[in-house]
């Protein structure tokens, strides 16, 4: 377990739930990735995190997606965080 990792994958799916919500969307699959790092499991929650911002088509700021390539690194697991769909990020700045 990497708690660090587990920590910047709640904090950045939770900002995701707040971003949905105010858009008045509920994805409950991100509530999936939270099971799954809950269950000692981030490594495919990122997998899972990854799809579900694809499928969702959930914008995703600079920063975050950074945070979430730094938390798959220490899972040795990076490669997974580059199949997010490029046009889903967005500068840090923007307000989405």
């Amino acid at each position: 377990m990497n708690s660090s990792a587990d920590d910047i994958i709640r904090t950045v799916v939770d900002t995701l739930k707040q971003r949905a919500s105010a858009r008045g969307e509920t994805v409950p699959a991100l509530d999936s990735v939270r099971h799954l790092v809950a269950n000692d499991e981030a490594d495919l929650a990122i997998d899972y995190l990854i799809n579900t911002v694809n499928s969702f088509r959930l914008a995703l700021r600079q920063d975050e997606y950074d945070r979430l390539m730094s938390a798959a690194a220490r899972l040795d697991y990076a490669d997974s965080v580059t199949d997010i769909d490029p046009r889903l990020l967005v500068p840090a700045s923007d307000d989405v």
